[in-house]
């Protein structure tokens, strides 16, 4: 058995100095099997209010979205709505020709070529409280293709508020509605939620802050920068993602067919990440010769880090309320503990 005590104490030294009574923090739950082995906060959920952080706070976890938003598309494939190599024009006939080259496969895997809205140098100052159907307007005026569909992986936010559209045209539902209905709440995540618009916000969704140069931290405003759309628009408590890698991983999975996850679970493509491997809205990769399949968010105030290690049985579910810390650094910091005490206890 791991000594859970040390584990604490260990990663109390890792996190303690960055996230305190004075910076935003982080929700943390690291469980093997059934077994959790970390179960804790740190730092403030309102720096301006002083409320701390707490199991019940959630949220955004911003591109840790994607896995659910490929599992909508899943879903309607196996009903046979659509098929992942079609063309995306009977979707978008109004948007340029590329359309005819696109498929629905390229969005997922980030291999469309479409520019990025993020990167639009108006994004932040023009189109913050873009709703969805404009956001597609505002994807559609981005020009022309940066490469060719299919030729390389470049992430792709634009691709994923397409996929989103998708869902919604096929089901006659909002994005967020069709997966509260028929993901989150299957999959047991009872506090987690997906807005399709800055009027709704979960009720206990903890303040969002960047961390600016200067070493202080700004408060962000609650608008569509911030929730997002089918590229990063659920906001959940860590036991909510606990639940779904559970769900997920454990077995009790009914989504879709085994055949179809695993397919979700494959290497799809070559990123442009090191030794990384994009598979329907999962990273697969090895750390430090552990398997592990994973994802990583960002928006305004708030980042995250869902691993799961497959041989290990173990989930590592990190999320912050801040934007601007070097969450990978700190998540490989959390992993390497968690692995020293486990090959101690081997």
């Amino acid at each position: 058995m791991i000594n859970k005590t040390l584990l604490e104490e260990r990663l109390d030294q890792i996190i303690s100095p960055v996230m305190h009574s004075h910076t935003p923090g982080m929700a943390l739950i690291i469980s093997r099997g059934e077994e959790i082995l970390i179960r804790k906060t740190y730092g403030m959920a309102d720096l301006q209010k002083n409320i701390p952080v707490t199991l019940d706070h959630q949220f955004a976890i911003a591109s840790n979205t994607k896995q659910f938003t490929c599992m909508a598309i899943m879903m309607l494939k196996e009903q046979g709505l659509l098929d992942y190599d079609e063309p995306i024009a009977k979707f978008f006939p109004d948007f340029p020709d590329y359309r005819h080259q696109i498929t629905i496969r390229h969005l997922m895997n980030h291999q469309s070529g479409i520019p990025d809205y993020t990167e639009a140098p108006d994004w932040l100052t023009e189109h913050r409280e873009t709703l969805p159907a404009d956001m597609l307007e505002f994807i559609k005026s981005l020009g022309d293709l940066n490469f060719a569909p299919g030729e390389r992986f470049s992430y792709c936010n634009s691709g994923y508020v397409m996929l989103g559209s998708i869902v919604s045209q096929l089901t006659g539902m909002p994005f967020g509605t069709f997966l509260e209905q028929n993901i989150l709440a299957p999959a047991g995540m009872a506090h987690a939620c997906a807005p399709d618009s800055a009027s709704r916000r979960a009720p206990h969704l903890a303040e969002g802050y960047n961390l600016e140069e200067d070493g202080s931290y700004v408060k962000q405003p609650y608008d569509m920068a911030l929730v997002g759309y089918a590229d990063g628009n659920i906001q959940a408590t860590a036991d909510d993602m606990l639940a779904w890698h559970h769900y997920l991983y454990g077995g009790a999975q009914k989504l879709v067919k085994p055949e179809t996850l695993a397919e979700a679970l494959a290497e799809q493509c070559e990123t442009d990440m090191e030794d990384c491997a994009y598979g329907f809205g999962l990273i697969k990769s090895e750390n430090k010769g552990r398997r592990e399949i994973w994802h990583g968010g960002g928006t305004m105030g708030f980042s995250s880090r869902c691993s799961r290690y497959i041989d290990e049985d173990l989930s590592i579910i990190m999320l912050t309320n801040v934007l601007g810390l070097p969450k990978y650094e700190l998540y490989h910091k959390i992993a390497a503990e968690v692995f020293a005490l486990l090959d101690e206890e081997e």
